[in-house]
């Protein structure tokens, strides 16, 4: 399934937009469901969006105690290190949100990888039980990595298992993501990609210049959507 394309002017405007998804999706949920599942991605783009929902209007317009908050990936290193997402996450958003602390579902990075890797899909299998996530948020890597599913590496091909750990030798650092199994189950995936060093890999992977990256493999059952700004589309 190919991603429905929105492109916006400028990061501001594609931030704007993405909000107000968000809060639709997390509305219609909680409406239909009586709950709202959403993956959490790392990143400048998607950390923007946790600061607008963290304000006002924004911040009052989801029942926040009907949320549960998960991440897509993580770097294994303690959840105060700035390199967490977690920690960009809660800094941006979660702290200034009323979101019971129950509901915040963090990778226990403090075990080794692999430990890491089930504890989190034991989680994972407790609170969502056999529905999918409603909403998983992604950005793209300049090689056309998405989470942690990084081009030449084992995880690309974990279908068997929720999440796994995975070495990454270019930044000679583990970590532990969420598989496709997971991600193309969601009800909703966005991919954010703005600014125009996305813009060569946006040409790569729409012009199939190059096949085979991971973005190119993420094939979602549900609603899929990139939102980009001009400038990475810009090629």
């Amino acid at each position: 399934m190919k991603a429905e394309q929105r492109v916006m002017a400028n990061p501001t405007d594609l931030i704007n937009a993405a909000a107000e998804q968000f809060i639709s999706v997390a509305r219609m949920a909680i409406a239909k469901r009586g709950v709202f599942y959403v993956a959490l991605a790392g990143g400048s783009t998607p950390k923007g969006l946790y600061q607008m929902l963290a304000t006002s209007p924004y911040t009052t317009q989801i029942d926040w105690a009907r949320v549960h908050l998960f991440f897509g990936d993580e770097r294994c290193v303690l959840s105060t290190h700035d390199d967490s997402n977690f920690k960009m996450a809660s800094e941006a958003m979660i702290d200034a949100i009323s979101i019971p602390e129950e509901n915040v579902h963090r990778m226990p990075t403090e075990l080794e990888p692999v430990d890491v890797a089930t504890a989190y899909a034991t989680t994972m299998v407790e609170v969502l039980g056999e529905q999918p996530l409603d909403l998983v948020l992604l950005g793209l890597g300049p090689d056309g990595h998405i989470a942690s599913l990084f081009p030449d590496t084992p995880a690309l091909d974990v279908m068997d298992r929720m999440t796994t750990a995975l070495y990454v030798e270019k930044f000679d650092s583990w970590r532990v993501t969420m598989t496709y199994s997971v991600i193309n189950a969601a009800r909703q995936v966005i991919v954010f990609i703005a600014g125009d060093a996305k813009a060569e890999i946006v040409k790569d992977i729409t012009t199939d210049a190059v096949v085979g990256l991971p973005i190119q493999r993420l094939a979602p059952t549900g609603d899929y959507y990139w939102y980009m700004d001009t400038a990475a589309a810009g090629q």
